[in-house]
């Protein structure tokens, strides 16, 4: 009696765990389908968890992942899925979409390495072919970008590196204004004393004439006086002047 009922117990709960991990993907499904993308994918994992080991739902896990803009997730799903594929065309498939992912997250390297895979092993995909030629082409910018940023920065830095040092044009320039604000004063200076010379020289003839004016009016004075004295102390010379 026992045996039977811990049989019908172990049935019982089987199947409650069958149907609950059957209720959540259909759960998954339908969310999917209202492009409800990150509920989808929620029931998807809780599906996948109580599943039977034969059933892999792995490829909807990544696809709900993917449209749910999880793009990290949805990378580390294919990545762990590629082992699990078999045939070429599916591995093929597995490729491309780990490239897609890879995009997205702007691993422009892995891409085109995905893509290349994908290739390989599907060469007539011309999807494929097409994303391998984005990748590229993104991959290209991407260094191109990082070039000139780092130009930048060398441009930037040489330029604080220039402001920081004293301009030795402007000092040469300084100084050279300072020797000729300095031979501008002494021009002047020797202008000046060249005025003050020329003025000297213009006073100095009226004190010569001066002091030679002195000298002839103190000899006519005692000319008079000794011509008076030999005259008689006449007070009038022959000539008739009075001097």
């Amino acid at each position: 009696m026992k045996t039977i009922l811990s049989i019908a117990f172990l049935f019982v709960l089987n199947f409650g765990f069958s149907q609950q991990w059957r209720d959540s993907l259909e759960a998954a499904r339908t969310a999917y389908e209202n492009k409800e993308y990150g509920e989808a994918l929620k029931y998807y994992e809780s599906a996948q968890k109580n599943a039977p080991e034969n059933i892999d739902l792995s490829d909807e896990m990544a696809q709900s992942a993917y449209k749910a803009r999880e793009f990290k997730k949805a990378e580390d799903i294919y990545q762990q899925n590629g082992n699990k594929k078999e045939s070429k065309l599916e591995k093929s498939d597995n490729f491309h979409n780990l490239g897609n992912a890879r995009m997205k997250n702007k691993d422009y390297s892995g891409a085109i390495e995905s893509y290349k895979d994908a290739l390989r092993l599907n060469p007539n995909d011309e999807q494929t072919r097409y994303n391998l030629s984005e990748a590229i082409r993104q991959l290209n910018n991407e260094q191109k970008q990082k070039k000139d940023n780092n130009q930048n920065d060398s441009q930037d830095q040489e330029n604080d590196q220039n402001q920081d040092q004293p301009k030795k044009e402007g000092d040469q320039g300084d100084k050279e204004n300072d020797e000729k604000n300095n031979q501008n004063q002494g021009d002047q200076n020797q202008e000046g004393n060249s005025d003050s010379k020329k003025q000297n020289k213009s006073n100095l003839p009226s004190k010569t004439v001066d002091r030679l004016l002195d000298k002839l009016m103190k000899e006519e004075a005692e000319t008079k006086r000794k011509v008076s004295g030999s005259q008689g102390g006449t007070d009038t010379p022959k000539s008739g002047k009075d001097w």
